[in-house]
């Protein structure tokens, strides 16, 4: 019976590290942890704007905490570097968006 999973080896199951190397670039095509650092951003946008925060704060707040995490990520080589640019420009457009909502009228 032919198997259509990559299956790891025990070169690939040494340690937690190794582990997670495995399920990023084998398992999922180098798209795990961009996922999962999409669900963070998501929950903790929705959270924010639960908590009564401003749209824009919750924004704010959801792209820096995902742009951390995505800096420590590749650091450590498991999220390719155009994901941590994008979550730096979701900051710099929150942080953009903040200063036009913040800007007296004309």
């Amino acid at each position: 019976m032919p198997n259509n999973f990559t299956l790891p080896t025990v070169n690939d199951t040494q340690d937690l590290f190794t582990i997670f190397q495995f399920v990023n670039n084998s398992a999922s095509g180098g798209l795990f942890f961009p996922m999962i650092l999409l669900a963070i951003w998501a929950i903790s946008f929705i959270g924010s704007i639960a908590e009564g925060k401003e749209a824009v704060r919750a924004w704010i707040f959801a792209s820096f905490t995902a742009g951390i995490l995505g800096i420590l990520l590749g650091v450590m080589g498991f999220l390719s570097r155009q994901y941590m640019y994008l979550l730096i420009l979701f900051v710099a457009f929150g942080v953009f968006w903040i200063r036009l909502q913040n800007t007296p009228p004309a």
